[in-house]
């Protein structure tokens, strides 16, 4: 198989995470407006607990997605179908593992922001700035 894989190490166990096929990038961006689809339009009269309600259980949606497409690559991981391993992965996982595990299986895919050129030398001029000390005045 050409799928790169990483393992993931938590609380004592160790499950192996697979790069996303061409497909399942394809499938996965289409579920991620499927459930954008969901959100109400007009959110100015929620509140935002509300709205940081709804951002919290779509992103742990999304996430959990993503770790459910890459375990299935794993020959049908237990013969499960996606949407079984979806529904193990959000009623079986912590919060925790789930985030981790998203990070790796959207690194192995490249679905990561790359930071450009520009990006790295502020971040440097920032940390430089912040990490200077003031000269004494005499």
């Amino acid at each position: 198989m050409f799928l790169k894989t990483e393992p993931l190490e938590y609380n004592g166990e160790t499950v192996t995470l697979f790069e996303l096929s061409a497909l399942q990038r394809i499938e996965f961006i289409g579920y991620i407006a499927e459930v954008n689809k969901g959100v109400a339009a007009d959110t100015t009269e929620m509140s935002e607990e509300a709205l940081a309600g709804i951002a919290t259980a779509i992103n742990v949606k999304i996430a959990a997605r993503i770790v459910a497409m890459s375990l299935w690559q794993k020959e049908g991981f237990k013969g499960l179908s996606v949407e079984e391993l979806h529904q193990e992965v959000l009623s079986g996982w912590p919060l925790p593992a789930i985030s981790e595990a998203d990070f790796i299986v959207r690194n192995l895919s490249g679905m990561l922001p790359v930071a450009s050129a520009s990006d790295d030398a502020e971040a440097s001029e920032t940390e430089a700035q912040t990490t200077e000390k003031p000269t004494p005045q005499p």
